[in-house]
């Protein structure tokens, strides 16, 4: 199960009913996480987790927790932030130039990346609830189970 799971240590920063914010910090730990490349936690010094949790009145603002997810949930946001978006990009690409012929470079270009930013928008305002069940990170204490 270890091998399934990643885990970073945060700070809880806010509690809302059972909706729990934690601050993650970007450690040396990262240089040694196997999808770091996929991971914008690695490219940024702080990153905020959305954690929704029954047991939240358990939890404290400045609590030390870990923050669970798998690796599988990690695949997952990769083919959502990027994957998906090239594909829709190069089948646009592809099939309006094949469609309306290389002189129109210019149209296909906006064409596509207009595509592209449409996907993202739509993710943005529709996918929001169905990405917080798709993205659903655990929550631990420091002394907790995956020591």
């Amino acid at each position: 199960m270890k091998d399934d799971v990643v885990k970073h240590v945060g700070i809880v920063s806010r509690i809302n009913g059972n909706h729990i914010q934690v601050k993650i910090t970007q450690t040396s730990s990262c240089s040694s996480c196997s999808i770091k490349s996929h991971c914008t936690s690695a490219e940024s010094k702080e990153h905020i987790v959305d954690v929704y949790d029954k047991e939240a009145a358990q939890y404290h603002v400045g609590d030390e927790v870990w923050i669970i997810g798998s690796t599988s949930m990690s695949r997952k946001a990769v083919w959502y932030g990027y994957l998906f978006p090239l594909l829709i990009l190069m089948a646009l690409i592809i099939g309006l130039s094949t469609w309306w012929g290389k002189n129109n470079e210019l149209s296909i270009a906006i064409y596509s990346l207009g595509a592209v930013i449409v996907y993202y928008l739509l993710l943005y305002f529709f996918g929001n609830s169905n990405m917080k069940k798709t993205f659903n990170f655990m929550i631990s204490k420091i002394n907790g189970f995956l020591n």
